[in-house]
């Protein structure tokens, strides 16, 4: 099969690596030239780039397109920046799509758990009702209802914070003492369990493809936790983090989100919780 992948940052590579190297036909389209190879190479299938901005017009499709992913990257974390590109974006690629011979493809659609908008400590799954309260939020939630709404066989994966060897941020600062984040629940995924978790819904029957997926691995955590954690592996004073004037009696802000559809397609973790993917990339 041929599978288009839009957007090749990070996660759209890696995904493109993964089925380049069991023999897929990938097409990846991306805004710019990347400065080298965008996946790891050796490979078997065959790669072709087209370079598009799709806030401006819309991808060439091959005919025996069998799926898509949608991996976007805005421009910048604004509002301004995520209507251009999911709205415009979105709309350029489901006429796209619409003019395929044939059923319309596969899609799974790259989104995030922020379209939850709940921040008191609530504990959720893959079929709560999304109400995002930020403007980029709901920009995605618009995109996934367009995406859904357009093809039968379509998919919304909500992924959590994406950490790895080249998403060093968090480890970083607690590294060099310079934590300031407030504390509060997080979910997060390992990016090699991010494409994989891609791969997988790829290759489940179309019956079985849930219309919203939670990204995540299977532990919701405090990020306090998860800097302890880091500074015992890195032998570093534990950072503090500031919860914002929270009592005791209070709960943590944030959310807790299990991943139950994921769960129930059979997918397996590499890293199953933070303390795998972390333990992976530290001494």
């Amino acid at each position: 099969m041929t599978v288009v992948i839009v957007g090749l940052g990070q996660l759209g590579s890696d995904v493109a690596g993964r089925l380049l190297a069991r023999g897929e036909d990938v097409v990846g389209v991306k805004r710019t030239a990347p400065e080298a190879t965008p996946f790891t190479e050796p490979v078997e299938g065959r790669f072709t780039l087209q370079l598009r901005d799709l806030t401006t017009s819309a991808p060439d499709l091959p005919a025996d397109t069998t799926a898509i992913v949608v991996a976007f990257a805005p421009r910048a974390r604004s509002v301004e920046a995520y209507d251009a590109l999911y709205r415009d974006g979105v709309g350029h690629l489901v006429s796209a799509v619409a003019a395929l011979p044939g059923t319309p493809p596969r899609i799974l659609f790259v989104s995030s758990t922020a379209v939850w908008g709940e921040d008191g400590g609530e504990t959720l799954d893959d079929t709560t009702p999304a109400v995002p309260t930020t403007g980029t939020a709901r920009a995605l939630l618009a995109a996934e209802e367009a995406v859904l709404a357009a093809v039968p066989e379509a998919s919304a994966i909500r992924f959590g914070g994406l950490y790895g060897p080249t998403a060093t941020m968090f480890v970083d600062q607690v590294r060099d003492g310079r934590v300031t984040r407030p504390s509060g629940w997080t979910n997060r995924i390992h990016r090699d369990d991010a494409a994989a978790v891609i791969v997988h819904l790829l290759d489940l029957p179309a019956a079985s493809l849930p219309p919203v997926v939670a990204g995540i691995d299977e532990e919701p955590v405090l990020l306090s936790t998860v800097a302890d954690f880091l500074a015992d592996r890195l032998d570093v004073a534990p950072p503090t983090l500031d919860d914002a004037g929270r009592t005791p009696e209070e709960p943590h802000r944030g959310k807790r989100i299990t991943a139950a559809a994921l769960r129930d397609t059979g997918f397996t973790y590499r890293y199953p919780t933070y303390r795998e993917g972390y333990s992976a990339q530290l001494p």
